[in-house]
């Protein structure tokens, strides 16, 4: 969560596959929700079954992120880490000085406005 200073949550992440009362619960209380989906197969069948559900959510965000970014991210992790972080247009490149992984999510779903 990131809090305002008066304590309302100004954004909500989760990560997974949540179920729709807990997206339910979050869009009621966030101003802005992101959900990052992984493991390819089974986001795109959870997807399947949540985006008539969950388009009601202006406040939304679904971003779907590949098996082979995870696998990347996965190789980058060790137990001493310096990573440095690039955000721009949407794309994240995540490095630790020698190696360096491009993470582009798929977005499913787009908050309005």
């Amino acid at each position: 969560w990131q809090k305002s200073m008066s304590g309302e949550i100004e954004l909500w992440i989760e990560l997974g596959q949540p179920d729709e009362k807990r997206i339910r619960k979050a869009c009621g209380r966030a101003r802005k929700v992101i959900v990052y989906t992984y493991q390819q197969r089974s986001g795109e069948a959870w997807w399947q079954q949540m985006a008539g559900k969950l388009s009601r959510f202006d406040n939304l965000e679904v971003h779907a992120i590949g098996d082979d970014t995870v696998a990347a991210l996965g190789a980058l992790a060790e137990r001493a880490m310096r990573l440095q972080c690039t955000i721009q247009d949407g794309h994240l490149l995540l490095g630790d000085g020698s190696r360096s992984v491009e993470v582009a999510p798929l977005v499913r779903k787009a908050a309005a406005g």
